[in-house]
């Protein structure tokens, strides 16, 4: 598409301030052909379309957004800073880290349809993942010569291929960079935590007079994290909602409160059940039995008030170290045909604690007999023969559980292009990968040994030993004290705790060819087309230690720790692909027909595990005249079902808390187990988009574009949620029930997570998107001021499942807001320059699919974070140097305490807090 501005500075990062749904309508004819030429010069890759014409506007929207803009808006990483776009808010990154599934990596995600639901391409290229889930972590592209991100909106799998159900983002480099550039940066919180620091750099040459051209990037960037969510107020505050007991008098079954604290297990252990006088006891520093305070409104696991525990563990942002390196060599072997070879590698490590100390609660407490040798004086006798005692534990002498995953990525990519007959331009390559990652939780406990260990007796010689050892002296048991915080000997923690580990290889190979152009001349342009071929073979395998496979006697299931638990696993399928776009003019210089076109799209995918699938796209644009174009689209769309959800063995995990919609109470430590489906079918999209695009004649450099949409998948791959399965199961879903599990005494132990196809999936709502540059001479002469507004209402949000009555989550804070919007300033003058931005994120329901007596203070107002950046440049020795001070968050506003706990909203709203970070950047 045209650029309107690009006359004033061909496809500079200023230029592209804009977006392409706000490009050149109407533009006067030197501009447009100025503009046309910077565009092909620059050889864009994705503009809505797989026809590299530079003048036809599509009829799917796209924004471009430069790098410039990205870094000055959120300079650490691009995943990060695309999260400031109201399509991508939904995007996941290292913060809130609270699980061992290799959290910590930058996965986009287009209307919160879900990150495997977009396609996210390198150069126009796909991408290896990083595992067999299908995502793309953006981390490893090199932030350095990335010149613009290309989101292409609405369905494009016709075009682009598989996952581009919601969407492609393509992430474009400078081939033909020259020179050297760099860039430093430090920053850190105003808590003093989370440090960072980033060095990047960009080389590129032309050397056999100009046939041989060469590219090289580095990058290092690390944050050190913060594994203590406690260091901010929302969690000190401990809010969120909390159970109303029966018998309270209170109509509603859950409200909101703060300081909610644990009820069912103490640092050091509280006796939870046992002879009166002892339950209900606690220990002191001193390991001194103590009465337990209970607070109000006490459930089985939670009160308000007492002496419990605030259980606020989860990390608040995981540690992120990446290097990440890249090469181009592309060789002109004449004026018509190109060879090119491009190499990534990138080393990425995440480190974080896992979401709370070792802990025995609810179905895995400990049974204390009367003979321990650790039992407090008198207790023994005040216990009947036979009796046990119940205790929960939070064991904060215990080191926490560490989770770290590495992953190291190789790609290579070999291939030609070039043009025949004038501008037909064709491109084959081949792409060969290998993502290698390894996950380990260490200090991860050993229940069954841990059960052992606190089960100490005294031996004939009156040593206090492991019970154990009395049948099985060999077996390695070393006794531990739970009665309060003891010291732990070395012996004692090599014996309960270990790493478990999970090593996978995912590899990729790709084989593509495709060839576009505008052959033809019609009576009303140039027909365009595209056609192409694609193979892709995918696979993994996972190994994992022996004991996250072995029966653990105290869950009685498979996996010996608390947590993880990974199983071998493997799996394989490959792609075969075929397309053909066109791009029809329809009309042309007619009364209130300037410009007609038809623009569409088929695709054929031969999946080896799920069979053919057929998608398509039709689309019109329809130029009325100089200021204003109208656009729609239909297409059909498909996402077919990733190795992982295919071929996952199941892997456990604990929910820390899960209110029990059905019970109306809070169960502690449930457990979870995540498993495949081989049976799945590919996901079905029907994506309607229509809107328009204004640039009014008489205010030059403004542009307005609004588009509709509206999304419905059938055969929705997904796994339900925790509360979702439990909502399910209330609402009548026979086939969610099967997925829930309660002990005798029916209380909730474990809920399995299984991967399906749900009945359907919809979504509608409106992207609107303004734009205006103008001159500000009255500050200085010269200077430029741009402004941008992007926006996003959304209408419809809804999941259904057969047998069950479906919730339109749209307005459900930290899901499916109604209004998210990002509005930028950004002043140029001279060697100064000043960058703002505001971000909106609207507010809504806590839960919009609970009963209206349930948390009857369930709305919570939106939130504004505003950001800023300061730059000058600097003559350092012939050269400018831009020097800047850039402030995130700058008036500190932090997620709202009562929705802290929620698993979606910690990733809306901001957690971490205001941070500085300043920098340099200079060029050779």
């Amino acid at each position: 598409m045209i650029n309107r501005f690009a006359a004033l500075g061909g496809v500079s990062a200023l230029a592209l301030l804009t977006s392409t749904a706000a490009l050149a309508q109407g533009a006067p004819e030197q501009e447009a052909q100025q503009a046309e030429q910077a565009n092909a010069e620059s050889d864009i890759v994705v503009t809505g379309s797989r026809i590299p014409t530079g003048g036809f506007n599509r009829p799917t929207p796209v924004t471009v957004t430069s790098t410039a803009q990205l870094n000055a808006a959120v300079p650490t990483t691009l995943g990060e800073a695309l999260k400031q776009l109201p399509a991508l808010s939904g995007s996941t990154g290292p913060r809130g880290a609270q699980t061992s599934s290799g959290q910590g990596g930058a996965y986009l995600n287009l209307r919160n349809l879900g990150s495997t639901r977009t396609l996210t391409l390198f150069d126009g290229r796909r991408f290896i993942p990083n595992d067999g889930s299908g995502q793309v972590d953006t981390n490893l592209f090199p932030q350095a010569l990335v010149e613009r991100v290309e989101v292409v909106t609405g369905g494009a799998s016709a075009a682009y291929g598989s996952d581009a159900v919601g969407g492609v983002v393509n992430f474009i480099i400078n081939k033909k960079f020259e020179g050297f550039k760099a860039n430093l940066q430090a920053g850190i919180t105003t808590f003093g935590d989370n440090g960072e620091q980033k060095a990047e750099f960009a080389y590129g040459t032309s050397l056999a007079g100009g046939r041989l051209h060469f590219l090289l990037s580095g990058e290092f960037f690390r944050n050190e994290g913060q594994d203590d969510r406690i260091t901010r107020g929302f969690s000190r505050q401990s809010c969120g909602p909390i159970s109303v007991p029966a018998g309270s008098g209170n109509a509603s079954s859950r409200i909101f409160a703060c300081d909610i604290r644990a009820a069912n297990a103490a640092f050091g252990g509280l006796i939870t059940a046992g002879p009166a006088g002892i339950a209900g006891s606690t220990f002191d520093a001193n390991g001194n039995p103590v009465a337990f305070q209970y607070g109000s409104l006490r459930t089985g696991s939670t009160m308000v008030g007492g002496s419990g525990p605030i259980t606020q563990f989860a990390p608040l942002i995981a540690g992120l170290e990446k290097r990440i390196g890249y090469t181009r060599l592309a060789y002109d072997l004449s004026d018509a045909t190109s060879l090119f070879f491009e190499g990534n590698y990138g080393h990425t490590e995440v480190n974080y604690q896992v979401g709370s100390y070792s802990n025995q609660i609810g179905t895995t407490a400990l049974r204390i007999q009367r003979d321990n040798a650790y039992l407090p004086a008198g207790w023994a006798a005040r216990m009947p023969v036979g009796s046990t005692l119940t205790m929960g534990r939070y064991d904060t002498d215990l080191p926490r559980t560490h989770v770290n995953v590495v992953n190291e990525t190789f790609r290579g990519v070999l291939g030609a292009e070039g043009s025949i007959f004038g501008d037909l331009k064709w491109n084959v390559y081949g792409e060969a990968a290998r993502n290698e990652r390894n996950l380990s939780l260490s200090n991860n406990l050993l229940q069954a040994n841990y059960v052992n260990a606190s089960d100490a007796v005294r031996n004939s010689s009156g040593q206090i030993v492991c019970r154990s050892t009395l049948t099985n002296p060999t077996n390695g048991c070393v006794p531990i004290n739970v009665f309060g915080n003891n010291s732990v000997s070395p012996a004692a923690l090599n014996y309960v705790t270990g790493t478990n580990t999970a090593d996978q290889v995912f590899k990729e190979y790709v084989a593509a060819a495709s060839i576009a152009g505008n052959p033809v001349t019609l009576w009303a342009g140039d027909l365009g087309f595209a056609t192409g071929v694609e193979y892709r073979r995918q696979s993994f395998n996972q190994v994992v230690d022996p004991l996250s496979e072995a029966f653990n006697p105290v869950t009685n299931a498979e996996g010996a720790y608390r947590v993880g638990n990974a199983k071998a696993q493997s799996g394989k399928y490959n792609v075969k692909e075929a397309f053909l776009e066109l791009n029809i003019p329809l009309a042309k210089d007619l009364p209130l027909i300037q410009d007609l076109n038809f623009n569409g799209a088929v695709r054929r995918t031969d999946y080896s595990t799920s069979g053919v699938v057929t998608t398509w796209k039709a689309g019109l644009t329809w130029q009325l005249f100089d200021d204003l174009r109208v656009r729609g689209t239909r297409s059909r769309d498909i996402r077919a079902p990733s190795l992982y959800e295919l071929y996952q063995r199941g892997t456990t995990s604990y929910q820390p808390t899960v209110f029990d919609v059905i019970t109306g109470t809070t169960a502690t430590n449930v457990r979870s187990v995540v498993t495949g489906n081989r049976n799945l079918r590919p996901e079905i999209a029907q994506t309607l988009t229509f809107g328009f695009v204004y640039s009014p004649s008489f205010l030059r450099n403004f542009n307005l574009s609004v588009d509709f949409y509206d999304i419905k998948i059938k055969d929705a791959i997904a796994s339900l949620s925790f509360q979702q399965t439990l909502e399910d199961c209330r609402n009548g879903s026979a086939e969610s029930c099967a997925f829930v599990y309660r002990d005798a005494s029916g209380v909730l132990t474990q809920i399995d997570v299984a991967t399906k196809n749900l009945a359907s999936f919809k979504t509608r709502g409106i992207d609107f998107e303004a734009s205006y540059r103008v001159g500000a001479d009255w500050l200085r002469d010269g200077a430029m001021l741009n402004t941008r507004l992007l926006g996003n209402y959304i209408d419809r949000y809804i999941q259904e499942t057969p047998g069950v009555r479906p919730v339109d989550r749209a307005g459900q804070v930290g899901v499916a807001p109604h209004w998210r919007a990002t509005g930028q300033v950004d002043l140029q003058m001279g060697r100064f320059s000043l960058f703002n931005q505001a971000r909106y994120i609207g507010g809504g329901a806590f839960d919009k699919g609970t009963a209206a007596t349930d948390l009857p203070q369930r709305n919570f107002k939106g939130q504004i974070l505003v950001d800023t950046r300061v730059g000058a440049k600097v003559d350092m020795g012939g050269k400018d140097a831009e020097w800047y001070l850039s402030v995130t968050n700058v008036f500190n506003k932090l997620i709202n305490p009562y929705v802290a706990n929620s698993a979606s909203g910690i990733s809306d709203f901001d957690a971490i807090g205001r941070t500085f970070r300043v920098g340099v950047n200079f060029s050779l």
